[in-house]
């Protein structure tokens, strides 16, 4: 393999918090700064990145990446506790359409450059067959992580990120909030109108509650009709773009937040018309749930998960349509 084949392709940042294993066989630079210098002097067909050692503001530090570059597609190598955010700045910014995507680590980050390849042609049909590659490992990564009834985060995807975020919240002093709950009475639904029925009604529910949670907030189904959500702040320090007017930003009230949309979210579960019921659809439908916040009322996310849980048993055994705060009822 020649150098010059090696340096279409670019690492930035800290090699041990991305690869898992495997060769780096690729130029590799420390910093942004260094990584526009190289764009500056040689073309670059992918370049990427270790998302948490940009600079802020990340998206200025990642435009400007791209404008001395443009042809080269970036990469962000981000841990699964910065997806959500990674997410929806993807989703709100234009000029990063078509040109940015990213990748969960750890992963092995060889580019797979045959040393054969001795003309641009055959240059151009190996990065082709690398980004294909990326692409089917982004499609399984959706598939293992993602509901595909609701297209909601999944059980899975839940045990990972539910752990990481308390952690990191306990390393900034921030606080997150789980909510579980199910819809009264769901299978009663399911029998009397069948399963179709029952499906579209899980979908509008996960609607609903994605259009009461804040961007970063993580959504996901458990499983039947059992959903949660991840309520979490995001530091002081990493300042969150919003691509939505009608989400709320985070604040120091985190808890009081988090309970104030688990209300509002059974209340437009109450009020909203559920057609496929028929005529008894409006006001038919209500859910249960409870929430527990962490520190105060866990220390880790397993404690976090069971208080959520219990919470959400005395809402039921209290007369359902109603949310509890680690026993307390609102």
């Amino acid at each position: 393999m020649t150098a010059a084949h090696k340096n279409n392709h670019l690492l930035i940042g800290t090699p041990a918090k991305v690869i898992a294993d495997g060769p780096i066989l690729m130029r590799h630079c420390r910093s942004i700064f260094e990584g526009i210098t190289l764009a500056q002097q040689q073309s670059l067909d992918r370049i990427f990145l270790v998302y948490s050692e940009i600079p802020e503001p990340k998206p200025q530090a990642l435009e400007a990446l791209h404008q001395v570059c443009p042809e080269a597609t970036l990469s962000l190598l981000i841990r699964m506790v910065e997806e959500p955010s990674v997410h929806e700045w993807l989703r709100s910014c234009s000029w990063a359409n078509g040109w940015v995507d990213y990748l969960i680590c750890p992963l092995n980050a060889k580019v797979l450059i045959s040393e054969k390849a001795t003309d641009m042609q055959a240059l151009s049909d190996i990065t082709a067959d690398v980004r294909e590659k990326d692409r089917r490992i982004r499609e399984l990564s959706v598939l293992v992580t993602q509901d595909d009834l609701t297209d909601l985060k999944n059980r899975r995807y839940l045990r990972q990120f539910l752990p990481a975020i308390v952690q990191k919240a306990e390393a900034t002093d921030c606080q997150v909030t789980l909510l579980l709950f199910d819809i009264d009475d769901f299978k009663h639904y399911n029998d009397a109108y069948g399963h179709s029925v029952g499906d579209d009604v899980l979908r509008q529910t996960a609607k609903l509650i994605r259009r009461c949670c804040r961007d970063q907030d993580v959504v996901a189904r458990l499983g039947g009709d059992e959903f949660a959500v991840i309520f979490w702040d995001v530091p002081e320090n990493q300042p969150h773009q919003s691509s939505a007017s009608d989400r709320r930003k985070s604040s120091r009230d985190h808890p009081r937040k988090a309970v104030f949309m688990a209300e509002r979210f059974r209340s437009e579960m109450s009020d909203t018309p559920f057609d496929q019921l028929g005529p008894q659809g409006k006001g038919s439908l209500t859910i249960s749930g409870g929430l527990a916040t962490f520190p105060t009322d866990a220390t880790n996310a397993r404690q976090l998960f069971e208080k959520a849980d219990q919470a959400m048993l005395e809402a039921k055994r209290s007369g359902k349509n109603r949310i509890y705060l680690v026993g307390n009822p609102q």
